[in-house]
């Protein structure tokens, strides 16, 4: 190859070819590096958004958007009897995600619980199942220019 290009081009010129290409070949690395760091768009989310799709997940095993409209902080409590146990953000994906394109026989109702002008929603969501209810009580706030589910608290009867 070496002869082909001493052959073919004189002295300067081979050296001004080969760093063209190298030039080229880096910009388009780059180029593609870039276009795969860029963060996914994602829409800006209602209070009720999110808490449909928390709602989604849990009752239909739709899980679209759901690692997104949870906060990296939220918290999971879980009362069964006098046992309470605290899941964080990335536990409670695992469980949802176990329970993908599950569909929950229950019927499910909701309520608002609280909404307070400092950027606070509360719902309350009742799955009525046969032989037991299960009760979340959401919580979301508007962080980020969106809103957030910070806080599920979820007891059975």
């Amino acid at each position: 190859m070496k002869q082909i290009i001493e052959r073919e081009l004189p002295g300067q010129v081979k050296y001004k070819v080969i760093l063209r290409a190298l030039i080229v070949a880096l910009s388009l690395l780059l180029v593609c590096i870039m276009a795969n760091a860029s963060p996914k768009a994602v829409r800006p989310f209602t209070k009720d958004g999110v808490i449909n799709a928390y709602l989604e997940a849990v009752v239909h095993g739709r899980m679209n958007d759901i690692d997104y409209v949870i906060d990296n902080d939220a918290e999971f409590n879980i009362t069964l009897r006098d046992n309470v146990t605290k899941l964080n953000k990335a536990k409670m994906l695992n469980y949802l995600k176990s329970t993908e394109d599950i569909e929950q026989d229950c019927t499910c109702s909701t309520w608002v619980v609280q909404d307070i002008e400092d950027g606070t929603f509360t719902k309350r969501a009742l799955m009525e199942y046969n032989g037991f209810t299960r009760t979340d009580v959401i919580t979301a706030k508007f962080i980020h220019n969106t809103w957030k589910i910070t806080k599920v608290e979820t007891s059975f009867k």
